[in-house]
């Protein structure tokens, strides 16, 4: 049998809990509330000025990312299509990589809080405004949050796999 002659051990990535995606699913559901406050209360022209860098005004996006347009119709499609491969992404790695599964499940909740209101109000409710010029909810905060977690956790799998590679 063949001895071990690395001593350095095999060491494991660090793991993002579970827990984090009930926070997130809770946050979504917030921002939907908030969405409704936002309607309701503020104004429908105008800004609510806090500090330049984060004002509150509401904006309603009939498009995608950056307020590029398109048909509703084509928005669900591919929210769709893009949803069904990341349910495949977390099917695949939920038991090998639970990072990339959460934060691929972060990007679904994240996603379906936007397709919400594109279902309900035929437009995304957009209420924080970063630098008097991007306009955001907090749903997209969790999907951000996910692209960029996936991108980390992909990132470290490569590299533990690599440094796995290495000493075998």
């Amino acid at each position: 049998m063949q001895e071990n002659t690395y001593t350095g051990g095999v060491s494991k990535p660090d793991k993002i809990p579970w827990w984090t995606l009930g926070l997130a699913s809770a946050v979504v559901l917030g921002d939907e509330i908030l969405k409704r406050v936002a309607l309701a209360r503020l104004p429908e022209e105008g800004t609510v000025e806090l500090n330049g860098f984060i004002d509150f005004a509401i904006h309603k996006n009939y498009g995608i990312a950056f307020d590029i347009p398109f048909k509703i119709p084509i928005i669900i499609l591919v929210s769709i299509f893009i949803g069904v491969a990341l349910l495949r992404v977390i099917h695949q790695t939920y038991r090998t990589n639970q990072n990339i599964a959460i934060c691929a499940s972060l990007i679904i909740v994240g996603a379906l809080g936007n397709l919400f209101d594109r279902l309900y109000f035929g437009f995304v409710v957009d209420y924080i405004i970063l630098f008097r010029r991007s306009a955001i909810n907090i749903s997209d905060i969790i999907i951000l949050l996910g692209v960029f977690g996936l991108l980390w956790a992909s990132r470290r799998s490569k590299k533990h796999d690599h440094t796995i590679d290495k000493h075998t």
